[in-house]
């Protein structure tokens, strides 16, 4: 018997790992079984049943969404928790440099590099070594950057990375970029989210010192999410509660589904074998879910045979009967999931945000915005545009980064533009081969313009920007955080120079408006708040972070920004062998890769609590070919339900109800496609942050006749400009030649799905 107040609110499988405190313990807890429940009660049993303090206790996870959301549970059990440590992965090494960065080489106030400035920094190395990306032999700066991150997640340098590459070509670019880059980046005082994971195990494993603090401040270990480790990550952890073995890890192999970042699902057995007398506990009764949808789950992920055998099962109802849905084309699909939510949200008393369209690759949700539109549907794409990646945004948090870190060049290019300061590109090359020649940064160039030899009107424009950031440095040590940033945005002039001539204009001004007031709001929470801090804060920040169940819109998003995430109604759609499961895996002679292609199914099932609708087009485009071609049904849907085709002959099937849709329905669905899409040209849906969805109307009517020459002039790269939501860059070209749609990501508003034939674009230069 466990005599604690905390645990007795806990079932009997989640008491007795909760209750027992010192040494490795490894729980194996499937989807939706409470494991967030049982961390933090146990947490709080030690601190307020044990007398443990909570100086000692430190907690990883791996999104800011679930970190948060431990602290908010704690909060309501323990008094106080500031000196706990309940963070990411990378929040905990960007809080470890921050202290001890100097012991590398590097200020404290370095800067965080994101994907654009990563991509931006790679570019300017090919460039230097004349690689050219439209050169097919070559790699694009994008698989670059991939073998970068692929050799850091495995604790690899260029040199050691350069062994598992075969061809010599290759072999010599990636080494001699990947140098380029580490350089450029220590120059720049600057880490990117890798570097986070790396050199903090750098830093442990040279200074035995920092180590052992760490080692014995925490002595009580809490590794959530345990299963998506990488090679870095597990690492580290191992390092940290070397010193006393009381580490609690809490991981689903079942839902291990980043392989491609590193994850390693070996770590888990692993931890078994480096921590000796590890005990293992099982978490089976699921909370979430209904009885129908466990089911499913358990008979998809049964197929794989390298995972700890367990049976999730649930004491909720029997729910309601699982959908499949099968239709001529992905037309047809996409009308399927608008008709179904608008049914339920309108009859059966659901709310929007009570539903999650799930999609393997983000590839598949034009079509379904499309609709939803046409419905009138409000719903927000995530893994898209953040608010933060904004360039108004960009450029003012710009001058944010330089008054931390004077050597981040990405930030002194961006100052340099904007606002105009009459430096063109002629000028920057020039300041660029003066810091390149005498070892120093841009802003020491800047700073120091003619010790360096520039003179004349490029001097006279520097020395304004000398006194700018001179002026910039006083105040910031004598405001705080949030005032600073207000008076940086008016001595800047940020907002005069964007002007308030258009809509376009106005609403980038709101969003530096945005910008301020998010400091304020974080000056707030953070007493005491630095600027490094801040910038720390929105740089680590992922856009599935900002879900807000308050939020009254339709989640649209890829299965790997699902996971941690529930939703009453969740759609599966594009359930076709291919597409889900990937080519890639289902052609692989690797089995581990259509393994985890399964475990992604499973947690696409899990996701959802009351109903769940699988569906799938019969009928979809070949790129190849530009036919429109047969698609073969999802093994998985075979492993479900077995052979579609003789399930269909019945209609109806045990645990699910199939709907079968004929070319018959796709004539009729052809003939009122035109007056739908006039409908939803006449009908631009906006999704604002707090998801509510205006109504604009259009004077246009009628649609005019497209080209095929009309079609090459919007291809991928292509920049454009909408006279509503600006100014944007194509990303997808036209994929559908009847209805001449193009995907543009619009610097204000994100990524929208548009047709030629009404939008109305204008290409810029």
């Amino acid at each position: 018997m466990i005599d604690s107040e905390i645990l007795k609110n806990l079932n009997d499988e989640q008491k007795l790992p909760a209750s027992i405190i010192d040494g490795p313990i490894l729980v194996t807890a499937g989807a939706g079984s409470g494991k967030t429940r049982m961390l933090t009660h146990r947490i709080a049993h030690m601190v307020k049943e044990k007398g443990i303090n909570p100086n000692h206790i430190m907690a990883i996870t791996f999104t800011n969404k679930a970190a948060n959301e431990m602290k908010e549970r704690l909060e309501k059990m323990i008094d106080n928790i500031q000196d706990m440590w309940i963070c990411t992965f990378h929040a905990m090494c960007s809080r470890i440099l921050r202290r001890h960065a100097d012991a590398l080489g590097y200020s404290k106030s370095f800067s965080i590099y994101g994907d654009s400035e990563k991509e931006s920094v790679i570019k300017k190395a090919m460039k230097a070594r004349n690689i050219d990306p439209e050169d097919k032999s070559n790699l694009n700066a994008r698989t670059f950057g991939w073998h970068i991150s692929n050799a850091k997640n495995n604790l690899m340098g260029p040199d050691e990375y350069s062994k598992f590459i075969s061809d010599p070509k290759k072999q010599a670019m990636i080494t001699g970029i990947f140098k380029d880059y580490e350089d450029a980046l220590f120059k720049a005082n600057a880490l990117d989210f890798d570097d986070l994971l790396v050199k903090t195990y750098e830093l442990f494993v040279k200074n035995s010192d920092i180590l052992d603090y760490y080692q014995t401040r925490f002595e009580y270990v809490f590794v959530d999410e345990f299963q998506d480790t990488n090679t870095a990550q597990y690492k580290l952890v191992k390092l940290l509660a070397n010193k006393y073995k009381n580490i609690f890890a809490v991981g689903d192999e079942d839902q291990c589904i980043y392989s491609w970042r590193g994850a390693q699902v070996q770590n888990v057995k692993q931890f078994t074998i480096d921590f000796e007398g590890c005990k293992v506990f099982k978490l089976e009764q699921n909370y979430r879910s209904t009885k129908k949808i466990i089911e499913l789950a358990n008979k998809i992920i049964k197929n794989n045979t390298h995972r700890i055998e367990k049976n999730l099962w649930t004491a909720n109802d029997g729910g309601a009967e699982v959908e499949l849905k099968q239709t001529y084309n992905d037309y047809e699909e996409a009308e399927f999931i608008a008709e179904k939510i608008e049914y339920l949200v309108k009859n059966e008393g659901n709310n929007y945000s009570d539903f999650s369209i799930l999609m393997r690759t983000n590839s598949l949700s034009r079509k379904v915005e499309e609709k939803l539109l046409t419905y009138n549907i409000p719903y927000k794409v995530y893994g898209g545009f953040k608010f933060f990646e904004r360039k108004e945004v960009k450029d003012t948090a710009a001058y944010l980064y330089l008054v931390a870190n004077p050597n981040d060049s990405e930030a002194v290019a961006r100052m340099l533009a904007f606002p105009k300061k009459g430096i063109g590109d002629v000028s920057i090359t020039q300041i660029i081969e003066r810091a390149k020649t005498f070892s120093v940064s841009l802003m020491d160039v800047i700073n120091n313009a003619e010790y360096y030899g520039i003179t004349g009107a490029l001097s006279s424009k520097l020395a304004s920007v000398r006194d700018l950031f001179a002026d910039l440095n006083t105040q910031k040590d004598v405001m705080p955080i949030d005032e600073f940033v207000e008076y940086l945005v008016k001595r800047v002039g940020i907002k005069e120079a964007i002007g308030m001539k258009t809509e376009e204009d106005e609403t980038k001004c709101a969003n530096v408006d945005e910008f301020i007031s998010s400091v304020k709001n974080y000056a707030e929470l953070n007493e005491g708040a630095t600027i490094d801090e801040f910038l720390q804060s929105i740089t680590l920040m992922r856009d599935i972070d900002s879900l807000d169940e308050a939020d009254n819109f339709v989640s649209l998003m890829t299965v790997h920004a699902a996971k941690g995430l529930e939703f009453n109604n969740v759609f599966i759609i594009g359930l076709n062998d291919g597409l889900f499961p990937l080519s890639r895996a289902v052609n692989s002679a690797d089995p581990n890769e259509l393994e985890e292609e399964r475990r992604l199914m499973y947690v696409a099932i899990t996701r959802a609590k009351k109903r769940l609708f699988l569906s799938r087009p019969k009928m979809k485009l070949n790129f190849e070919s530009g036919r429109t071609e047969y698609a073969l049904e999802s093994r998985f849907l075979v492993e479900l339900f077995g052979e579609l085709k003789k399930l269909n002959q019945n209609g109806q099937v045990a645990r699910s109800n199939i709907y079968d849709t004929g070319f018959d329905s796709f004539l009729n669905q052809s003939a009122r496609s035109e007056s739908l899409s006039q409908k939803m040209s006449s009908r631009i849906n906006i999704v604002n942050v707090a998801g509510k969805a205006n109504t604009q109307t259009s004077s246009s009517s009628t649609a005019p006749a497209i080209s095929t020459a009309d079609y090459n002039k919007y291809k991928k790269g292509t920049k454009v400009r909408h006279n509503h939501f600006g100014d944007g860059v194509v990303t997808l070209g036209v994929t559908d030649f009847a209805s001449a749609f193009v995907t543009i990501n619009f610097e204000k508003v994100g990524n929208k799905t548009l047709s030629l034939k009404y939008a109305k674009l204008e290409i810029i230069d």
